[in-house]
């Protein structure tokens, strides 16, 4: 009788390449034990008196199976089965091994053919015009990306041709992050100087080719903890001063690669020869960038200054969703780099994926202003040639194309703060009475996103009762979601997330609808919400969202009455809306809002916890003349009412938004339908962010994002204007959001 199977059996990924597989077998030997056997993919066997095993050099993105087994000491059938196996699985090795010869020997005696192999499964790809590359695009991404995916497939993973002979050594294998991800020999990155050991010279990056510039960059693997020395030599060798880093050193509780600078905590790193000493560290919502000084401790006088630039925002899986964001990375790069920079280092984790995409995104991007023509799929094959894997899916090939096709359609349309005057001006100007500014162009070349997302919650017979305008509905993917026994679920679960990401599979039994949206904010996604003002039927529902999202600030810029229907959806002292008490603790009047600073609590929470107070504080701004930015007169001073305006959004900042620790406040925006009014407000609230972060602003992107997001948002010109007369009335401002000196706005409207 055989043993029954093994159970319980455990898998671990303890390192890069490596598993490990553990198991606690309770069950019935009929006979004496012998031993344990584990089979990997039916090729690899082990055998263990315990039940651990361990296999190593495994191939990156590779699906694995594995058997485990146990043996016992003598069974008839068993062994005769056992050796007519053996036989079986003899011979088939012997003819593999056989195989294996001829192959190698057909390798060495014709490499001609392999070559010609490697070019037989390419296609006759034409460059791309850019006068067509949005209709290209669309032809490419129609039937699935079918057209995308023949081009990507076409083109050979590893190009047989070049060998690997120096990262396969025994003294570099341990250098190596993943074991099929290799340089080419002929052009690998060889350091000159080492301690002489076996292997020295050798270190896991590849010169890449630009679109004119030979050796542009170096593609290189994230270093590992034994490698941070050889990748400052080879920063120090090839006199590289800029550094572009796109991953985190950890991603999904995995190590990508080892932190080879110094922290603030820590300022100066000693990596053998080499002092690495950090200067400054500025983050930024998707990158953040290091100024640091490289030292060798060998040469005199050697201080070297290094940019390191980390993009942060490549999600675990996928791609980034915006591609601007590319482009943005590309710029601030571009910014650091002169003549004396040496070859641009980019790495990720393998150094192929998102590497080979952000320097395909660089190189065609020269290309298309050089030539206005791109060839994506040919320096796609060009990169292949260079370094395995390089654009190592099918998505890093597509997001290549949109992002060319974004900078195509849109152009650059950062403003730095020392050109906004000028800019300005720029925008304004027309060349006849009969032609439109550069600024109506600009905004004629916004994406509408009409009907881009389904908002099929909010248009149902039950709910269109709670819509203000049937023209600003919700999108489904990001309206809030409430709870209906929020008091309960803050209790039990105080930390479970309040949102999903999409609502379209959402139990309808278990959540209400409100006409609200989330909106993404300068330093995170889901910084705002957008709400239309609440009718009273929907008051309830109003504050059970401010409540169950945690807000700490409302700012509504409707008047208290909205035509015929009532706005007030608050008291003066004390009341309870549904299951929400409401209190009014002080109240202070400006010229241009009214402060309020409201107590609420749930009625069914009777016991504080650590993470659920018994009562949540939260400021309300109710803004009076929000209504008349939509006109402003394009007059030398504006008035008094209208500066207490913009500076009220700085005051707002300050309270609910200004600080490091404050980011992750939620702040609540509503008007009469939720976009007209609150899109100017958000837009603003952002752009002031990116201003004092980086100091520029980008109109055109905050406006087309909001678009995105919500229905309605900044549909009209004039909406587009309002956020930048605003901002440069917020410069003009002193830093004191509460002091409103006599300062004039220059007519550029």
């Amino acid at each position: 009788t055989a043993p029954e199977d093994v159970k319980h059996v455990t898998l671990t990924l303890p390192e890069n390449n490596v598993i490990t597989v553990s198991c606690d077998y309770k069950g019935h030997l009929f006979g004496p034990k012998k031993i344990y056997r584990a089979r990997l993919n039916n090729e690899e066997v082990h055998e263990n008196k315990n039940c651990d095993f361990e296999f190593r050099d495994l191939s990156y993105s590779t699906n694995y199976t594995v058997v485990v087994c146990i043996i016992l000491f003598y069974n008839d059938k068993a062994l005769i089965g056992f050796l007519v196996f053996l036989i079986i699985l003899t011979s088939v090795a012997l003819l593999w091994v056989v195989y294996k010869i001829y192959i190698l020997k057909r390798r060495n005696l014709h490499e001609l053919p392999v070559l010609q192999y490697d070019e037989e499964t390419l296609l006759p790809v034409e460059p791309i015009v850019a006068d067509v590359l949005l209709d290209t695009y669309k032809r490419k991404l129609a039937d699935e990306g079918r057209l995308f995916l023949a081009e990507f497939q076409s083109i050979p993973r590893i190009f047989s041709r070049y060998t690997v002979k120096e990262a396969k050594k025994t003294c570099n294998v341990p250098k190596n992050r993943y074991v099929d991800i290799l340089p080419y020999d002929y052009n690998r990155v060889q350091l000159s100087t080492g301690n002489g050991e076996a292997g020295c010279d050798y270190i896991n990056a590849s010169f890449i080719d630009g679109f004119k510039e030979s050796k542009k960059y170096i593609a290189a693997q994230g270093p590992k903890d034994e490698t941070v020395s050889d990748f400052w030599r080879m920063i120090w060798e090839q006199q590289a001063s800029i550094i572009v880093m796109v991953t985190r050193c950890e991603e999904g509780n995995r190590v990508k690669c080892a932190q080879y600078w110094p922290t603030p905590d820590r300022e100066t790193e000693i990596f053998e020869e080499f002092i690495v000493k950090l200067n400054s560290e500025d983050q930024c919502p998707d990158y953040t960038v290091r100024r640091l000084s490289l030292t060798n401790k060998r040469e005199k006088n050697s201080e070297r200054e290094v940019t390191h630039i980390q993009f942060m925002s490549w999600p675990d899986h996928g791609v980034p969703g915006e591609p601007h964001l590319l482009l943005k990375l590309r710029r601030r790069v571009n910014a650091f780099k002169n003549f004396f920079s040496g070859p641009i280092v980019v790495h990720c984790s393998a150094g192929v994926g998102r590497t080979g995409t952000y320097i395909g995104i660089d190189a065609m991007m020269e290309g298309l202003e050089a030539e206005n023509r791109v060839d994506i799929y040919g320096y796609v094959v060009r990169l292949r040639r260079q370094r395995c894997l390089m654009v190592q899916v099918e998505a890093q090939y597509i997001l290549i194309h949109q992002a060319l096709l974004e900078h195509n359609q849109f152009g650059e349309t950062e403003i730095s703060l020392s050109e906004l005057h000028s800019t300005l001006s720029t925008l304004k100007q027309r060349n006849s009475d009969n032609e439109s500014t550069l600024m109506e162009d600009e905004f004629d070349r916004l994406p509408t996103f009409k009907n881009w997302r389904t908002f099929n919650t909010g248009i149902t017979e039950e709910n269109k009762k709670k819509n203000r305008s049937s023209s600003v509905i919700p999108y489904d993917y990001n309206r809030v979601l409430l709870k209906l026994d929020e008091g309960r679920s803050r209790d039990s679960d105080p930390d479970e997330q309040d949102e999903e990401d999409s609502s379209d599979e959402e139990d309808e039994d278990s959540t209400k609808y409100i006409n609200a949206s989330h909106i993404d904010g300068y330093w995170g996604p889901r910084a705002l919400i957008t709400a239309q003002t609440p009718l009273t039927d929907t008051v309830d529902d109003f504050w059970s969202m401010v409540y169950q999202k945690k807000a700490s600030a409302i700012v509504m810029l409707s008047d208290c009455s909205e035509g015929d229907k009532e706005s007030v959806y608050w008291d003066e002292d004390k009341k309870t809306f549904g299951e929400i008490e409401v209190e009014v603790a002080s109240t202070d009047t400006c010229p241009a809002f009214i402060r309020r600073n409201m107590l609420i609590r749930h009625v069914k929470v009777t016991q504080p916890t650590p993470s659920v107070s018994l009562k949540q504080t939260l400021f309300h701004f109710h803004i009076h003349q929000f209504s008349v930015m939509s006109c402003f007169k394009p007059t030398p001073l504006l008035s008094a009412e209208e500066r207490e305006s913009a500076n009220m959004i700085k005051d707002i900042k300050h309270n609910c938004g200004g600080s490091k620790s404050q980011r992750s406040m939620l702040t609540v925006v509503h008007c009469n339908d939720g976009s007209s009014r609150c899109g100017v407000f958000c837009a603003l609230w952002n752009l002031l962010d990116s201003a004092e972060t980086e100091k520029l602003v980008d109109v055109f992107q905050v406006v087309k994002t909001l678009r995105k997001e919500r229905q309605g948002m900044l549909s009209k010109p004039n909406e587009m204007k309002r956020p930048m007369i605003l901002y440069l009335q917020y410069l003009l401002n002193s830093t004191n959001p509460m002091k409103r000196p006599n300062q004039t706005l220059p007519e550029f409207f």
